[in-house]
């Protein structure tokens, strides 16, 4: 089975019971996130997928990833509002929450999860990457922050 140049998972492929247990883990990691937290629910050989950026292959792309997502967003918090499983796929619906600048902003987003040895081997996001631009272009004092999650700054 080929999924969005994934390679061939099938012998480890979840039961329902492993696939439910990482969406609670996924629910729980996003509302108090933490670096550590996320990681222990990345498989070794990840990839991340979202709009706007580049895929993020691999463990050691995804703690820099995470962690200048944390630095940029210190108080972002994250509420799931659906799960729905097939095989070894998890959608989940949730919104992120966090300052914006001066004010708070939230995120709805679609993640679709493929899982595999109980660990999230595939997440692609699908939000309106659009609308979060212009909220960002509207609140100039969250430019300086976003540049250096980014990279386009150091830290």
């Amino acid at each position: 089975m080929e999924m969005s140049g994934t390679t061939d998972l099938a012998l480890e492929r979840p039961d329902e019971a492993a696939l439910r247990a990482v969406a609670e883990r996924f629910a729980a990691a996003w509302a108090t996130p933490r670096l550590e937290t996320f990681m222990e629910l990345l498989h070794p050989e990840v990839r991340l997928l979202q709009p706007v950026t580049k895929p993020i292959l691999g463990h050691a792309a995804a703690r820099e990833e995470f962690s200048r997502l944390l630095a940029w967003l210190p108080d972002m918090r994250g509420t799931v509002d659906r799960t729905a499983l097939d095989r070894d796929t998890l959608l989940i619906a949730w919104r992120l929450r966090f300052t914006l600048g001066s004010g708070p902003y939230e995120l709805k987003i679609i993640d679709r999860i493929v899982v595999a040895a109980s660990l999230i081997r595939e997440r692609e996001a699908y939000y309106d990457s659009l609308a979060l631009m212009i909220a960002l272009l509207r609140r100039p004092r969250a430019w300086v922050g976003y540049w250096r999650y980014r990279g386009y700054l150091p830290r």
